[in-house]
């Protein structure tokens, strides 16, 4: 997985919308999105760049969910898949910016599946197992 450590320059959008974590809410350029983990049942959010593309975002994603609890277990072949809408969004995605597709307070889903395709859940007790 390629991770792009670009570092863009504060937006010149600044605190506009209904307020912090709110629909359309910027502090220098960062937006609040929501991070639905579909394995453990519960939300956590994150500030992101509005500048960033969507790969950009995805991969974010990817390596802040990597960090919790479960994925010490991970499997050779299971993948993490970041949804919008309940399609995918495209890890090599280059050429949209977030920007163009949240205006922030959105809710994207982090969902990991094995190497069939079988949507996952962890349990601490148990480990992963199918959803």
């Amino acid at each position: 997985m390629l991770y792009n450590n670009t570092v863009y320059p504060p937006s010149t959008r600044n605190v506009k919308g209904m307020g912090s974590m709110k629909k359309g809410h910027r502090t220098n350029g960062e937006m609040w999105i929501n991070i639905r983990r579909s394995w453990a049942g519960f939300s956590r959010g994150a500030y992101f760049n509005e500048n960033l593309t969507i790969g950009e975002f995805v991969d974010q994603v990817v390596r802040d969910v990597s960090t919790e609890e479960g994925f010490q277990h991970f499997q050779e072949g299971w993948y993490v898949e970041v949804q919008s809408f309940r399609k995918a969004l495209n890890p090599e995605e280059h050429g949209e910016m977030i920007k163009e597709r949240f205006d922030g307070a959105e809710t994207v889903h982090a969902k990991v599946f094995n190497e069939y395709g079988q949507l996952l859940d962890w349990d601490f007790a148990s480990g992963w197992h199918l959803h």
